[in-house]
């Protein structure tokens, strides 16, 4: 009899110990739409468009800057959205000048009081131009570090990740992202 329990126990223990140690290690990589809807899909990301974008040159009308605008989002691509405690984590990619059809990753934060309007936009980090493959692989592992809070200065310039390749490009030395201004910036030098 205390043969039988002492095996029951075992196997309850182990079929357990998956269960809960899977519970502290759950993949925050998540896409938009497990999140929000098209259309809340379409209002966010037309919002970080905004955002990080270029402005168009000249003077346009309203119209023609709509239609910038548009056509900007269309070439942009949502890798991974996560909320955690009032924060919308995301990392997003647009095109950069290559011939290679490279990208650059933006990661950050936001909040959100319906789901369809982004507020206290912040970026974390920018990425090198990369290639999609390389984008998805290497976004996914700063963006799970980001919504974790973990330290991202081993991948930025200069750090122990990056001597070989390239992940980080803003933040470095140099840059910072100014949160008044919402935009990066140069400190001066020394």
């Amino acid at each position: 009899m205390k043969r039988n329990w002492q095996v029951c126990f075992t196997f309850l223990l182990l079929t357990a110990l998956p269960v809960f140690y899977g519970c502290g290690l759950k993949d925050v990589k998540t896409k938009p739409e497990e999140y929000l809807s098209e259309s809340q899909q379409t209002a966010m990301l037309t919002q970080l468009v905004l955002k990080t974008a270029g402005k168009p040159e000249g003077f346009l009308k309203r119209e023609e800057m709509e239609a910038y605008y548009k056509s900007e989002a269309r070439s942009y691509f949502w890798h991974f959205l996560h909320e955690k405690d009032g924060r919308y984590y995301f990392f997003i990619s647009r095109p950069a000048p290559s011939l290679y059809g490279k990208r650059a990753g933006i990661g950050g934060f936001f909040t959100s009081d319906d789901r369809m309007s982004v507020r206290n936009y912040r970026e974390v980090f920018q990425t090198f131009k990369l290639k999609p493959e390389e984008m998805e692989r290497k976004g996914g592992i700063l963006f799970e570090m980001m919504v974790k809070n973990m330290d991202l200065k081993d991948y930025q310039p200069g750090g122990k990740k990056a001597l070989n390749e390239e992940w980080i490009e803003f933040p470095d030395a140099l840059n910072y992202y100014d949160t008044l201004s919402s935009a990066w910036k140069t400190r001066l030098l020394p």
